[in-house]
């Protein structure tokens, strides 16, 4: 009877720490850190595997603790040197105007919309968002006094009035938790959700609807605000 009672418990204790592993890998996966590997060890968590800088690193220990039941975290990650390190870009001696301009063109350039890409009617982001997401966070981790605007754009289909605009928002705000969790600063991101006020394309066609859902980045410039997000309308979700 003592050893029924037994097995009992460590069935359950493998259940629960497996049930635990999975957890924790699908929020690694879903912060964009796909090659960190899970495991639980009497009831510590464990992370192994290789992320490229120190700062994924250490978000790796905040997204683990973040879960539901996790206690504590041992974070064994390997940070690789570089082999090349990358020269990084200045911007030359220009008026304001100019250097805005220019800088705003660079974080275009490191943003592309088609990097960013999320799940079908959802704000996950897909395993092809994490390059673009890697060379966002490297170029702003060079640009230490820019202030950027991420602004969620839709297609215009929904299925309540207001959808679009609920949609658009946790999308930048879901590309703003990824930034943080590679080191830029809180104070630097606004995230504004758009709907489908601003389309670049006519919605009646499929390859118009996919360019016309995409995140776009707006450097903010010392004494502006950014633009607004539209009114929410009443009725929304009412439907």
């Amino acid at each position: 009877m003592i050893i029924v009672i037994g097995q009992s418990s460590d069935s359950e204790q493998i259940e629960e720490e497996q049930e635990l592993e999975a957890i924790v890998q699908v929020s690694m996966v879903r912060a964009g850190l796909p090659k960190v590997v899970v495991e639980v060890i009497d009831s510590t968590v464990v992370l192994t595997g290789i992320v490229e800088t120190k700062e994924l690193e250490e978000a790796a220990t905040r997204i683990a603790l973040a879960q539901p039941g996790v206690i504590s975290v041992e974070n064994m990650l390997k940070v690789p040197a570089p082999v090349n390190q990358v020269t990084t870009t200045t911007t030359p001696d220009l008026p304001a105007s100019q250097a805005d301009l220019l800088l705003q063109t660079r974080l275009s350039a490191a943003g592309a919309s088609s990097g960013i890409q999320f799940e079908s009617g959802g704000d996950i982001l897909t395993l092809e968002s994490i390059p673009t997401l890697e060379r966002l966070a490297y170029f702003l981790s060079n640009e230490k006094e820019m202030k950027v605007q991420i602004l969620g754009h839709t297609d215009s289909d929904e299925k309540c009035p207001g959808d679009n605009l609920v949609l658009s928002q946790r999308r930048a705000e879901a590309v703003r938790a990824q930034l943080l969790a590679r080191g830029v600063e809180a104070e630097r991101l606004i995230s504004t959700g758009m709907g489908h006020t601003d389309p670049i394309a006519d919605n009646l066609s499929k390859s118009g609807k996919a360019a016309n859902r995409r995140i776009e980045f707006l450097l903010i410039t010392e004494g502006q605000e950014g633009i607004s997000s539209p009114p929410q309308l009443e009725t929304a979700g009412a439907c």
